[in-house]
């Protein structure tokens, strides 16, 4: 499992008006006790949530008018946990088991072909009930970390609202960045990736984490153009890699790629984009999407452009339901750091980002509830975040709504404090 570092936190609500109430504590699998990664943790009935770390950790804060409503926890190959807010909300460290869920994976070796393809057609004749189809909002919290080799060179968290399309519109995203803190940058540029930003312009990782959300993006780009049409099937092939269950539902894990990397097209490539989507048998929606783009030869020529399973670039994005829909509550990004170039021999020097976006609230209703995300006033696309300017505010961010921190954050902090604490950087640099 690749190594994401996560932190969250709670949008959409002014604290300073009433009680919290804190649920703090673990999420496990109750046969191995082993950690549950990025189970969603939310209050049954309403848009707000959050999500356990790698370690199965997790905070949530949730305004005391909540108290008699009830947590529910869920996760793809586990039964979802339920109990009721006020008879944890004294609990100092709660542990949540969640019992698993195991389908025999004997099934899957005789699955037949047909039925595989008709599951991939109920997904794409599906897409438009699944999924909003009107303009909504999320609220968010954004980290973006910057590595070169395996230490940690620049930071940079964001409070965010994203104003969505509905999945008919051809619009894009638009993103207000609410608040801002950021470290010290000791990302090493050369005249290569300079004169590269002076042509194209900078590039601002937001907009690029919110492309990996394929049930948006599927129709928008080139490369995507074919997934989750009408011509999807003809234009992909397909393998069944496992079934799981949540909540004695079935949950079909498939993978896919293009035919010109295999079969008809026999082409011979350097690298190949995998696609998985986790598919719910009853409705038919994708709950889960991952991407990468692989290097499948020359590994040794590309040292300089792979990490984590040779990838070049990887993305996860994960799917909740809420009012009949489908939406998204986390988002993981791994790219190449358009920075100083790695040595091409040995592949040491090379710098990459890992972002991370966490969907705290989903607002669905535009009267009152919303204000909404004008283009002009919206985060510019073609500018690094971390060049934009915003006050550093640490009376919000004392008050903000933060999951207890995965433990490689702590490595960052070590590796992004010279002299200076990372709380002094963010007031330098938010001045």
């Amino acid at each position: 499992m690749k190594k994401i570092i996560l932190v969250f936190i709670l949008l959409g609500f002014n604290y300073c008006y009433g009680q919290v109430i804190t649920i703090s504590g673990k999420v496990l699998n109750k046969n191995q006790l082993e950690p549950v990664l990025f189970a969603n943790i939310a209050v049954k009935g309403f848009p707000i949530g959050v999500s356990s770390n790698e370690m199965g950790e997790f905070s949530f804060h949730v305004p005391d008018f909540y108290g008699k409503d009830t947590l529910s926890v869920s996760a793809i190959g586990f039964k979802s946990f339920e109990c009721a807010i006020n008879q944890i909300s004294k609990t100092d460290s709660l542990i949540i088991c969640l019992d698993e869920q195991i389908y025999e994976l004997h099934s899957v070796i005789v699955f037949p072909e047909d039925e595989l393809k008709d599951i991939i057609k109920n997904v794409t004749k599906n897409i438009k009930k699944n999924y909003p189809k009107r303009t909504n909002l999320l609220n968010g919290f954004y980290r973006e970390l910057t590595l070169r080799d395996n230490n940690y060179t620049r930071l940079i968290e964001a409070a965010i609202d994203i104003q969505r399309p509905g999945i008919n519109s051809t619009e894009g995203n638009l993103v207000r960045v609410n608040e801002l803190r950021k470290s010290d940058s000791y990302i090493e540029y050369d005249w290569k990736s300079k004169l590269f930003n002076k042509i194209n312009g900078e590039r601002n990782q937001l907009y690029s984490i919110l492309v990996s959300d394929i049930i948006y993006s599927h129709n928008k780009t080139y490369v995507t153009k074919d997934i989750l049409t009408n011509n999807f099937i003809n234009s992909y092939d397909f393998v069944l890699e496992n079934i799981s269950m949540i909540d004695s539902i079935r949950v079909f894990e498939i993978r896919f790629f293009d035919k010109k990397y295999y079969g008809e097209y026999d082409g011979n490539f350097v690298t190949i984009e995998n696609h998985w989507i986790s598919v719910r048998e009853d409705s038919y929606a994708i709950i889960k999407y991952e991407f990468k783009l692989q290097i499948v030869k020359n590994f040794d020529k590309l040292k300089y452009v792979n990490f984590e399973d040779n990838c070049i670039v990887s993305c996860t994005v994960y799917y909740k339901e809420y009012e009949g829909k489908y939406y998204p509550y986390l988002y993981e990004k791994m790219t190449l750091a358009n920075a100083k170039y790695a040595d091409e021999n040995t592949g040491k020097g090379k710098q990459y980002m890992k972002s991370t976006l966490l969907i705290n609230n989903i607002v669905t209703k535009r009267s009152d509830e919303y204000e909404k995300v004008k283009k002009r006033f919206s985060s510019p696309a073609d500018v690094d975040l971390y060049n934009q300017d915003f006050k550093y505010n640490p009376a919000f961010w004392s008050n903000y709504n933060i999951l207890q921190l995965n433990p490689i954050y702590k490595q960052a902090k070590q590796d992004l404090e010279f002299g200076k604490s990372l709380e002094e950087q963010f007031i330098q640099n938010g001045k």
